[in-house]
């Protein structure tokens, strides 16, 4: 096939297989081909299949395969299709702009054609909505499915008309929407795009089962929640607020309505910076009015229209925090300008402790420069006297408490071992600190009740020093070392995973220096987010030929390759299969000299005997969120050597070495996490199998990035990929005292 002919002969193709001449495998062999040797383009490849979609000789799945459609760029290889009989499994991404987004129509210019919004109408000519959800000062929220990847469902909200009015909220709309999308956080709602239909101006997001804090007030607990139910929902909102305030992102218009209540029990936030965008940078129009902003719930600061700041965020939780312990909003739902003026003073709260009733009251102050300085600060003052999770260091006397505090500290910060003669635990201010200071290095979850009791009694011990008492010896910091050594060893992590944008454009330009076709949709599924871990063990190094045999032995266990009579290699950009091979015969093919095979990595191992061995060993595979938390590090490396695409022409070796003698570059002093092998893991989302950990035979940068992925059929074996095994445990790898099982 020909550049000139090569449109031509794609219809010719097609033509055959809708008559019946050819088989669907053959003729996605044929794009295959042409795609890889260049003699057809995507763009003429997509123009002539998206006919095909249309007269149905094909469906959408061909796109997938063939990485032709928007949520499978780069999502899976060619070479699956150039193997022979068995097709790849159909991709799977997470959701992001270059999935989700649909053409931005002029909404100043209305054609009419979109007619009255409602049930069954079509919004983007993609977005079918279903049903109403809800309605709001900013518009109204629809259940809608997309037409274009059957079973997927978001929420979509259509703003109100009268955003068409004002093009620099629009645009300031468009910019806030792109800043909540790099807020991946368990508890902010998704926001996808923002997109415009003939008039139409409308949001796309997460869609999830629940109701909205407001609604749950309202039908549940119209005299308050208890504590005990509220103080979850407090973490989850404050965890939110304070990530947010770290990514410079202000909510603006944080109340009861925008609270996200999940069926599983957690908070999500809603709206994150659409108040700020209708005020507009010169506060030409009036927010309150246009149902962006609610005054009841907006500091002074902000009715005066002055710069968004945390601490406006700050009043606006102080306001939801009391409505959920009372039922009641503290100023009756007057705005704070009018509380003000008439000189309003918010009443304590029965349920609540003298000093939560002061720290309350202290968020909820009308002037910012009064008021609680962040949110963390909130949740230290509102934590003051509650009881922990392990309900062990309740104010039981000082003495008792003491004893015990010694006692926990020889267990959790010295690796649970008997405490020596000489090695006393060290109590000190400048040790409480220092745990902190260790746990914002390592991403500990905020929310972490041993980690926010800690920081805590760290605030209260450091106020009892500067007051002139004896700090060095007080039960509460003893209770605070004791509280963050916990959060350190054993207390859940934020990491950020994905490439950022300057990170994809690394990506770009070394595929145009290299004269690779690749464009920015073909890393979408490397949109930068957010992810929590709890603690799990990756092992030290890939599975070796000799463990793998050990495995074969007691299971009578045969590979998938050895089953199907060969694997595939890599011979150029092409995949090839090589009847006979298996994982047997890599491991004695080709070995240096004074090397004993049985050292080796395992390899030609496809995805289902992966599982087997783990399963086997009493493991399981780990994700692909975990196999990048662990090979990218707490500084988010992008090669295994650091972040010089260039390091690695003297920095690797292109030599298979054995397991003990690989690279070490993992966050715990992992071996060959990029550079030995690809590495089967479990998808993070969706069900294809993953494979991560460019192999010591890649000369691409592009591939050799640790952020690179690929997707491979479950059965297939491949030459150059491999596995180890992950577990759950109770403490992180690096706490002292972990012993792996």
């Amino acid at each position: 096939m020909t550049t000139s002919n090569g449109p031509e002969q794609v219809r010719a193709a097609i033509a055959a297989l809708a008559a019946g001449e050819s088989d669907l495998s053959e003729f996605e062999t044929l794009i295959a081909h042409a795609l890889r040797d260049g003699s057809l383009t995507r763009e003429a490849a997509r123009s002539a299949l998206d006919q095909a979609i249309a007269n149905g000789t094909i469906d959408l799945g061909t796109l997938g395969r063939l990485g032709l459609d928007s949520a499978a760029e780069n999502q899976t290889r060619l070479r699956a299709l150039l193997g022979g009989a068995e097709q790849a499994a159909a991709p799977q991404t997470r959701l992001n702009e270059a999935r989700v987004k649909t053409e931005w129509l002029d909404p100043q210019s209305n054609d009419g054609s979109a007619g009255p919004i409602g049930m069954g109408h079509l919004l983007g000519h993609r977005y079918r909505l279903e049903r109403e959800l809800g309605a709001g000062g900013m518009g109204t929220v629809y259940l809608a499915s997309d037409t274009e990847v059957p079973g997927e469902s978001f929420a979509v909200k259509v703003l109100k008309p009268e955003i068409r009015e004002y093009p620099e909220s629009l645009a300031l709309l468009r910019e806030e929407v792109r800043k909540t999308r790099s807020l991946q956080h368990p508890n902010i709602v998704g926001v996808y795009s923002l997109n415009a239909d003939h008039g139409e101006v409308y949001m796309l997001m997460e869609y999830l089962e629940g109701k909205t804090l407001a609604t749950l007030l309202e039908e549940d607990f119209g005299r308050g929640m208890p504590m005990v139910r509220a103080w979850p929902l407090i973490q989850d909102i404050s965890a939110a607020l304070a990530y947010a305030h770290d990514h410079n992102v202000i909510h603006s218009d944080l109340k009861p309505a925008n609270v996200f209540i999940t069926t599983s029990g957690r908070a999500k936030l809603l709206d994150f910076g659409i108040a700020r965008a209708a005020r507009g940078r010169r506060s030409s129009i009036d927010p309150a009015a246009f149902g962006a902003l609610t005054p009841a719930y907006a500091s002074c600061e902000m009715l005066q229209g002055m710069e968004p700041d945390e601490r406006d965020d700050v009043y606006a939780l102080g306001c939801v925090i009391y409505e959920m312990l009372s039922g009641k909003h503290p100023f009756a739902r007057r705005s704070p300008l009018q509380a003000r003026d008439a000189g309003i003073v918010v009443a304590p709260l029965a349920s609540l402790t003298r000093a939560q009733n002061q720290a309350l009251a202290r968020a909820l102050a009308f002037d910012r420069a009064k008021r609680t300085p962040s949110i963390e600060e909130v949740l230290k003052g509102l934590a003051a006297h509650t009881v922990t999770r392990s309900g062990m260091l309740r104010w039981v006397g000082a003495a008792t408490a003491a004893v015990l505090i010694v006692g926990l500290i020889a267990w959790i910060v010295w690796g649970r071992q008997p405490v020596g003669g000489s090695r006393t635990p060290e109590i000190s201010l400048a040790h409480a600190r220092s745990l902190a200071a260790r746990s914002r290095a390592l991403g500990v979850d905020r929310s972490d009740p041993s980690f926010q009791e800690g920081t805590r009694a760290l605030a209260e011990a450091e106020k009892q020093a500067g007051a002139g008492g004896a700090a060095e010896a007080t039960p509460v910091l003893g209770q605070a070392v004791t509280e963050l050594a916990a959060a350190n060893h054993a207390g859940k992590r934020f990491a950020r995973l994905g490439s950022t944008p300057d990170e994809v454009a690394l990506a770009l330009n070394l595929c145009q220096k290299r004269a690779t076709p690749c464009a920015a949709a073909d890393f979408a599924a490397e949109t930068p987010r957010m992810a929590v871990f709890t603690p799990f063990y990756l092992d030290p190094a890939g599975v070796s030929n000799r463990d793998f045999a050990a495995f074969v032995t007691a299971k009578n266990y045969q590979t998938g390759a050895e089953r199907g009579g060969g694997l595939y290699t890599g011979e150029g950009a092409a995949a090839v299969f090589r009847a006979g091979d298996n994982w047997k015969t890599l491991r004695d093919a080709n070995v240096a000299p004074g090397v004993d095979s049985a050292s080796l990595p395992v390899r030609g191992i496809d995805y289902e005997s992966a599982k087997a061995f783990c399963v086997w060993r009493g493991k399981r595979l780990p994700t692909e969120d975990e196999w990048e938390f662990v090979a990218r590090g707490v500084d988010h490396k992008m090669f295994p050597w650091g972040n010089d695409p260039k390091g690695g022409e003297d920095g690797t070796s292109r030599r298979l070495q054995p397991v003990d003698k690989q690279l070490a570059t993992g966050r715990f002093g992992n071996r060959g996490l990029g550079g030995a092998l690809w590495e089967w893991v479990d998808p993070s989302e969706g069900a294809a199998p993953v494979l991560r950990g460019p192999s010591w035979q890649e000369v691409d940068p592009v591939r050799e990035r640790l952020a690179a992925r690929r997707l491979e059929a479950p059965s297939r074996a491949f030459a150059d990929a491999g596995f180890r095994c992950a577990q759950s445990v109770d403490m992180w790898p690096d706490a002292p005292g972990f012993n792996a099982k």
